[in-house]
């Protein structure tokens, strides 16, 4: 088989002649980056598991899910710079010299706080500062075909992450301790630093030595993403646009019950806050000083559609890989191991799809925006799908797995299909922006699982609360008194729903709601439950219409031929 370029396409990720140095720095980073995806998303199954040995609840791990993805897509501009400025390599160790030690304390972490600690913090951080490392130092060692093959096994070697993580996390879970999961991530990671000594070195582009470090941009971004991300969390606990509750900040309330929800002041100020970055930022190219990202190269089409689709392609499944093992557990009891094997289509899905997509676009039989089109396609059919065929009333893992197989399949192939995208994106500018490239394209992947799993929640805990209280409004059952109690209990804590019958159960005795009563509650919280996962769903159907409407713009070759004929678009790199 030969690419368009006329190389030759071998089995193997890398074409003969490459030297054992680069061949074993691409194993290594393939590695550690399979530990990295595998390490966001092993946790989500575990739910339970954390939520009991942690004693906290079901939105403190949400939290701290989104807050590791936040961590990572707040600091991957600035560990791209650093990686140009002080050579990508060192960065990399330096990286993994803060994620080992994160990873043991979460490993043995006895409250959620010294998680958040590890794992939110320090292992975010850590891959903040690998990652961008990691892709540059690849993106620099191989040229032409082979980093074509590279940069796509690589990506592929992200979804098979992933999408192992459900799988692989819950037998750990199950016949060990979701700790292990941590340990493995220790062991893997210092192992691939130890041995980066024997490759070869990616170099760096010091860019201009001697400026100083840009820490006003630094602060910027980071105020700016972390306002909209936790403006995200909010969403679900205050409402969209009117305050379900007093927000209080340090025992001050700045917005009272029924005002302006806080989460359009967030996100609106978060907005600002980028703009004023992107301004910044401008500034300091246009008068020749050291930018912590050059915005400009945003102006290459190909960079700006390929890392808007990346964040689409990512806020999708991770969306869906936090919300079904939310209802696994919460209505079916299921632990980390069965939630493991139903979600174990996505990892089939993600194997089957990604190679045949590289090997085609490769040929020259499909491109990149085909690829992300059918991506997105598979993905919003599979939310529908998964809408549609859960049944609340199907028993045993072998009936449930039966029934969200063909959603949650469709959701793999489509995130096999997005693999591909990575290739497209880091090829796209010219060597010395790589590194500027490398950090959007990561900010914009983690900003994409850390609002996946925020606005999934959102929309979760909305329509529980919004099923939950008409359905105790209306329910024959329950006493005037009784409803009284439960309306102010979920107004004190409107997480109320998000747990399973017997924990209600337990929660409506301890407040003196028992008999007839309590099993009228239990059976609104499970009607409310089944429809949040509908209209969960169906929203993340419908950010991957959005998704798909974005990777219209995606650049075409000229002249380049698919199975429907020719296509005809912008040359690649989009200038």
């Amino acid at each position: 088989m030969h690419g368009r370029n006329g190389a030759r396409w071998i089995g193997g990720p890398i074409e003969e002649g490459t030297s054992p140095a680069s061949r074993t720095l691409f194993l290594l980073l393939a590695a550690e980056n399979l530990l990295i995806n595998y390490t966001a998303t092993a946790m989500n199954v575990a739910l339970s598991a954390l939520v009991r040995d942690l004693d906290t609840s079901l939105v403190g791990v949400q939290s701290a899910i989104s807050l590791y993805a936040l961590v990572v897509a707040a600091f991957v501009i600035s560990g791209s710079k650093l990686g140009a400025r002080h050579g990508y390599r060192r960065t990399f160790a330096v990286g993994g010299g803060v994620f080992v030690p994160g990873a043991l304390i979460a490993a043995s972490a006895p409250s959620l706080p010294v998680v958040l600690l590890g794992w939110s913090m320090l292992q975010g951080l850590g891959v903040a500062l690998m990652l961008p490392a990691l892709m540059a130092m690849l993106t620099t060692t191989f040229a032409g075909a082979a980093r074509t093959r590279v940069l796509s096994t690589v990506a592929m070697t992200s979804g098979i992450g992933a999408a192992a993580g459900p799988v692989v996390g819950g037998l750990v879970t199950n016949y060990l301790t979701w700790r292990v999961s941590f340990l493995l991530g220790a062991a893997v990671t210092l192992a691939v630093t130890w041995s980066m000594r024997y490759t070869v070195d990616a170099g760096s582009f010091p860019g201009r030595p001697g400026q100083r470090f840009d820490t006003r941009g630094v602060l910027l971004s980071t105020t700016g993403l972390v306002l909209l991300v936790v403006s995200a969390l909010l969403a679900g606990r205050y409402g969209l646009l009117r305050a379900r509750q007093d927000f209080a900040v340090l025992g001050h309330t700045l917005l009272k019950r029924g005002d302006l929800s806080p989460v359009p002041v967030m996100a609106g100020t978060g907005l600002v806050v980028l703009a004023a970055f992107a301004g910044w930022e401008l500034r300091l190219g246009r008068s020749g000083r050291d930018p912590l990202v050059r915005v400009t190269v945003l102006r290459n089409r190909t960079v700006r559609a390929g890392i808007s689709s990346q964040l689409m392609l990512i806020l999708v499944p991770n969306g869906v890989l936090f919300l079904l093992p939310v209802f696994l557990q919460t209505t079916f009891g299921f632990g980390a191991l069965r939630c493991g094997v139903v979600l174990l289509p996505i990892s089939l899905g993600l194997m089957l799809a990604a190679p045949p997509t590289a090997r085609r676009i490769g040929q020259g039989r499909t491109t990149h925006r085909a690829a992300s089109m059918g991506a997105f396609l598979c993905m919003g059919v599979g939310c529908v799908a998964v809408a549609v065929l859960f049944s609340p009333r199907a028993q045993g893992v072998a009936a449930v797995g039966l029934a969200l197989a063909p959603g949650v399949l469709l959701i793999g192939l489509g995130r096999g299909m997005a693999t591909a995208l990575t290739d497209l994106v880091q090829s796209a500018p010219e060597r010395d922006e790589v590194s500027d490239v490398t950090g959007l394209s990561y900010t914009a992947g983690y900003l994409g699982s850390s609002f996946g799993v925020a606005l999934a929640g959102a929309l979760m805990t909305a329509s529980l609360l919004y099923g939950f209280e008409a359905g105790v409004n209306d329910s024959r059952v329950l006493s005037g008194a009784q409803k009284e109690l439960v309306t102010q209990a979920v107004d004190h804590q409107v997480q109320i729903t998000a747990m399973s019958d017997d924990a209600l159960r337990a929660r409506a005795a301890a407040r003196g709601i028992t008999g007839t009563a309590a099993s009228g509650l239990v059976a609104i919280n499970a009607r409310a439950r089944e429809r949040a996962l509908t209209v969960s769903a169906i929203g993340m159907a419908a950010l991957a219409v959005v998704g798909w409407l974005m990777s219209l713009r995606l650049p075409v070759p000229a002249g380049t031929t698919t199975s429907a004929g020719p296509e005809r678009g912008a040359p690649s790199q989009g200038r």
